[in-house]
């Protein structure tokens, strides 16, 4: 009679927690272990009492229920208790932000030193909603962004978080400015080569009823294009255009293709002594003599300090010689650099998040407006788009190019001047001696 009562109390505070969310899909294997030795003590404080009445104590102890606790229970007895794989986010505000819309963002942030201020979310939120941005987010979406930008919040001695750029970002934009003008400013300066990839989607558009290209599906396979250019418009001879169902383009070019391209059609055809400005995937930053990491045996770490002819003793231990690798990475070299100088170019990275500053990326924004201007419907043959796409680069005339290259001068000297402000206002603030990067606290204005 009394279990009866037992089993029925049981059963009522079940019910009464049916309400309360279960994430019952995604327990960890913690969650389960702790589940399972609730099970176990239940068991043991009464060895003649049936399963059911277990497992129903159990679900109601740990808020899951019975066929969970028998589930995590199976799964014990087979060795299988792990974490379930978590699932990638996405965010469609996010994901809605190109790369024209975030060098915005990065340029409206410093405008606030421009104009003696500090930037916070509060103030950028407004600024950005309008045109051309029209940012659809809230202020913790906001928040994100200006993270990947390359933005933090540091704290000065006063107690303040202040909004600021990474200084490795700035050091790399202004140390990439420097060098560009003072190439343009020498007797003899390099004509610039600018190099990127872009891709076009096969069911890129279908036309609406008013007539404008209006984006129908990102799914399909993909024509890949990389080319080079300059004032004098494409380079002839440079043009590689490749389709593929691999919607990846860093899985579809890797280190040697890219190294193929570029030592069999970009050097043969660009001027002599030329700049060629290029950013830093992964597929374009092979290094030429890698400097060893923790992985790496000590032998190895000897034999690349001995190539480089850096000081140290054999004798000493790994950690030391990795401590002499750390002052010494910089005389890495990227094996496309070597090739370009043995050409006699030169070769300028540009700096992260900075993609903006290659007028190429202009370029490509209208062949693909051209593609999408011709598509004539959602189903056309990959062939076909890549037809297209190839009469579009095409059809980029010389004045395209030097329209393009004005611009992103003109966006280099913007950041000139903004640099120079902040420099000028962050003087006026002392920074903790760390220069931690800190995320603002509730308390703070954001």
């Amino acid at each position: 009679m009394s279990s009866d009562v037992e089993r029925a109390t049981v059963r009522n505070k079940m019910q009464h927690s049916s309400d309360r969310p279960r994430a019952t899909g995604w327990l960890t294997v913690q969650s389960k272990r702790i589940i399972l030795n609730t099970y176990n003590y239940f068991r043991r404080q009464n060895e003649r009492e049936s399963e059911m009445d277990v497992l129903d104590k159990t679900a109601a102890a740990t808020g899951v229920s019975s066929k969970t606790v028998f589930r995590i229970k199976k799964q014990a007895a087979q060795g299988l208790l792990e974490s379930p794989l978590l699932r990638a986010s996405f965010s469609k505000v996010l994901g809605c932000l190109d790369s024209f819309n975030k060098e915005y963002i990065r340029r409206e942030l410093l405008s606030f030193y421009e104009r003696g201020e500090f930037p916070t979310v509060v103030s950028l939120l407004p600024k950005i909603k309008e045109p051309p941005v029209s940012f659809k987010g809230s202020q913790t979406s906001l928040r994100q962004v200006i993270k990947q930008l390359g933005f933090r919040y540091k704290k000065v001695q006063s107690g303040r978080h202040l909004l600021v750029e990474r200084n490795n970002i700035v050091a790399r934009r202004q140390k990439y400015l420097r060098i560009i003008e003072e190439n343009r400013k020498c007797l003899n300066p390099r004509p610039e080569i600018y190099l990127y990839e872009t891709w076009v989607n096969q069911n890129e558009t279908v036309k609406d009823g008013s007539g404008e290209p209006k984006l129908k599906s990102d799914k399909g396979a993909r024509v890949f294009i990389l080319h080079a250019g300059g004032e004098a418009g494409f380079v002839p001879g440079t043009l590689l255009m490749f389709t593929s169902k691999n919607r990846n383009y860093h899985d579809s070019v890797n280190s040697e293709c890219f190294l193929s391209w570029f030592h069999n059609q970009l050097l043969p055809n660009v001027p002599p002594h030329s700049l060629i400005v290029m950013d830093n995937a992964s597929y374009q930053s092979k290094f030429q003599n890698k400097a060893p990491t923790a992985s790496s045996r000590i032998s190895d770490i000897i034999t690349w300090l001995t190539q480089n002819n850096i000081q140290h003793d054999p004798c000493h231990t790994k950690t030391e010689l990795l401590q002499v690798v750390a002052k010494y990475k910089g005389r890495q070299l990227y094996e496309i650099d070597t090739i370009a100088h043995e050409n006699d170019h030169e070769v300028l990275r540009l700096p992260s998040y900075h993609c903006h500053l290659n007028p190429i990326e202009l370029i490509w924004a209208q062949v693909k407006s051209e593609v999408k201007k011709e598509s004539s419907n959602s189903n056309q043959s990959l062939k076909s788009v890549e037809e297209l796409s190839r009469n579009a680069v095409d059809r980029m005339s010389k004045e395209d190019w030097k329209k393009c290259m004005m611009h992103a001068r003109n966006v280099e000297e913007e950041y000139r001047k903004k640099d120079r402000a902040t420099e000028h206002l962050l003087e006026q603030f002392v920074f903790n001696l760390s220069d931690t990067d800190h995320e603002s606290s509730d308390g703070d204005e954001v």
